[in-house]
């Protein structure tokens, strides 16, 4: 129960660590939401990578709320659908004008070249591919789900690498994953930054 009395909110859904760790936040380095060849799994990885990135943001160790968690995913979920959509609009306006074309040709050659004296032929759009957005971090949510995630997040508790507090009992309960010193020596060690 010390620990619940402890935890002081920095950001909503974020919390300082009060363990001393082995460095700044800013020592460790990851893209978004990647920490290849570190903790083993990819799930664990990024699972730590998220968690992680709150505190490289902040400049801080802080441990992180479920609903801060959740609310990360939901966010990468919906940038990333909203990617794909623009390149399928992408893909079936050009899939039109390709067949607008190709009809225009049929038309032409069955009608010994009169349709195209007066019809005017379809133009090409410069086919420009529309770019994934640059916000769209690379991740195994989208091919596996947020559960992808909660394995992570589980594992990397069980290994004693987050340790999660919990306050409350019910469905409302507050759940906070605070990295432990332990995950930090682990991923310096890897990364060949530990002193």
């Amino acid at each position: 129960m010390n620990q619940i009395q402890q935890m002081q909110e920095v950001q909503e859904g974020l919390f300082a660590v009060k363990e001393q760790m082995p460095c700044l936040p800013k020592a460790i380095y990851f893209r978004r939401y990647e920490l290849p060849s570190t903790l083993d799994e990819s799930e664990q990885e990024e699972a730590a990578a998220r968690i992680l990135f709150f505190s490289q943001e902040l400049g801080q160790w802080v441990g992180v709320s479920w609903h801060r968690l959740t609310e990360m995913l939901q966010k990468d979920y919906e940038t990333f659908q909203t990617a794909i959509k623009k390149q399928v609009r992408s893909l079936d306006e050009q899939e039109q004008i390709r067949l607008a074309i190709q009809r225009y040709h049929i038309f032409c050659i069955v009608t010994f070249g009169i349709y195209g004296l007066f019809a005017k032929k379809p133009t090409i759009i410069q086919e420009a591919e529309v770019p994934l957005d640059e916000n769209i971090p690379f991740s195994g949510i989208f091919l596996h789900g947020s559960r992808y995630v909660i394995i992570g997040i589980h594992r990397l508790v069980k290994k004693g690498l987050l340790r999660h507090v919990r306050k409350g009992e019910s469905e409302s309960a507050l759940d906070v994953f605070f990295p432990t010193p332990a995950l930090v020596s682990c991923i310096m060690k890897k990364q060949g930054t530990a002193r």
